[in-house]
């Protein structure tokens, strides 16, 4: 699976997206369990890892901070 790293994402953030883990063709982790999120190429139509960086900015773009969910 090709890593994607901030620059890269930085470049085409638009390009990629999260996918969750049981997501159709997703692979698993190299200990065989399955992930919770994986990334995507939306150009190449392939999975990709995200750097720790990436997948932490992709996830607060997607879910509530901690003082948003407080409102709940």
């Amino acid at each position: 699976m090709r890593k994607v790293d901030m620059a890269t994402y930085l470049d085409r953030p638009e390009r990629y997206s999260l996918l969750p883990g049981d997501a159709p063709g997703a692979p698993s982790c190299p200990y065989g369990n399955q992930y919770r999120w994986v990334g995507y190429d939306r150009k190449r139509e392939e999975f990709v890892r995200f750097t720790k960086s990436v997948f932490k900015r992709v996830m607060a773009s997607v879910a509530p901070s901690p003082s948003e969910r407080k409102g709940e």
